[in-house]
């Protein structure tokens, strides 16, 4: 069987990642974006969703329990609406991303085998990590709207998939209970699509800062080859004479730094396009978070604990993988660090500071400008939901 060099199993893996987008209308990969009927179809599922939901909260009975648990998947709402927005409006950034990244895989690849291996590794990690979420996202929607039939089977309880009603819609007719089912089903699905894609194309984006970070490491191990190879001649020359090979080692020295310079270009650019959509998944499904567990608190409601289990997955994917980017940053830092500054010359060094203080002031992605992505950012936040949840059922009327 032939084996399939890193840059094509690349391009097919954006190509299937696109699928998932264009199920949705936005063909992220297309020199522009057009509108279809599936754009059409996403726009209407979110309209749909947008008016029953408040008319839900509004037509509460007076019962201020029926509006929070209406505004329970809000946080969904905005989640969904920031990544469609994002491929929308931010489309040809995207896009640009995308086949710059397959174009250093296609370049890199050719240049020695330690390459290909690393970009192959990449390529392995990033499907690994498409597995977990797709894995993720698949067992929880599954529950979401398998349950709901378990429970009409079981005891004739009548449980919808989502927290609005459809007007003129009872529940207690087995028709208007049919369609509402039905109804939800489509929501969910176009949600549980845009969900995946929208993170899919993020963590193509992100997991390439990994990939980048490996690329440097190889480069800066075949400079300080270069620098023990020097090492090695001085004890073969007499003192103050030239050693060979000066130009080669000052063209892995600017090769490093240049690549350096990619690198931190590429993070800026990822930061500056995804910190938005980020910054409203996390917030978003934290606020959800916050609204299940007051609910679950007030009484026990199955769709508000499944929905608890969606938020906090939602919430803490960005987390795990802003934890891995601080392990690639420090990784960078270390390499550089790493370099064998002694056998430099003074020139060389000059130019070699520079890269060490921009290392130490790496481009992290900030919710909102203020907290890092990472994991520690999550135990915060979960903290802050338990206490704020607290104060909300102690003053609840």
């Amino acid at each position: 069987m032939e084996s399939v060099n890193p840059a094509k199993r690349f391009r097919q893996l954006t190509k299937n990642i696109n699928v998932w987008t264009n199920l949705l209308g936005v063909d992220v990969l297309a020199p522009k974006v057009t509108f279809n009927y599936r754009t059409w179809t996403t726009i209407f599922a979110i309209i749909n969703y947008t008016g029953f939901t408040i008319f839900s909260m509004v037509d509460n009975g007076g019962d201020w329990r029926v509006s929070l648990k209406a505004s329970l998947m809000f946080g969904g709402l905005f989640h969904g609406l920031g990544k469609f927005l994002t491929c929308l409006l931010k489309q040809r950034t995207m896009r640009r991303l995308t086949f710059f990244a397959c174009n250093i895989y296609e370049e890199y690849e050719k240049k020695s085998a330690t390459n290909y291996r690393t970009l192959d590794l990449n390529i392995d990690r990033l499907l690994g990590l498409m597995r977990g979420i797709r894995n993720g996202y698949m067992a929880t929607f599954l529950l979401m709207t398998v349950l709901p039939l378990a429970m009409l089977l079981y005891d004739g309880t009548r449980v919808t998939v989502m927290q609005y009603q459809i007007p003129g819609m009872p529940l207690e007719s087995n028709l208007c209970y049919s369609i509402t089912y039905l109804i939800h089903l489509v929501t969910m699905g176009v949600a549980g699509c845009g969900f995946y894609a929208g993170d899919l194309f993020v963590l193509l984006g992100l997991t390439q800062i990994l990939t980048f970070a490996d690329i440097l490491q190889l480069k800066v191990d075949e400079l300080n080859a270069a620098l023990d190879r020097k090492t090695a001649s001085r004890a073969l020359v007499s003192v103050g004479a030239d050693i060979e090979g000066e130009e080669q080692r000052l063209k892995l020295l600017l090769d490093v730094i240049k690549w350096h310079q990619l690198f931190t270009d590429y993070c800026r650019t990822v930061n500056e396009l995804y910190h938005d959509l980020i910054a409203t998944q996390v917030l978003s499904m934290a606020v959800a978070v916050m609204l299940s567990f007051c609910i679950i608190l007030t009484t026990f409601h199955m769709p508000s604990a499944i929905y608890f289990l969606v938020s906090a997955y939602s919430m803490s994917v960005y987390c795990v993988l802003g934890t891995k980017l601080e392990f690639a940053y420090d990784q960078v830092y270390e390499t550089i660090c790493g370099v064998a500054w002694q056998e430099l010359s003074c020139d060389q060094r000059k130019l070699l500071n520079p890269l060490l203080r921009e290392a130490q002031n790496p481009q992290c992605i900030k919710l909102l400008g203020i907290l890092p992505l990472s994991v520690r950012t999550a135990l915060q936040i979960i903290k802050l939901i338990y206490s704020f949840s607290m104060m909300m059922m102690q003053n609840r009327t």
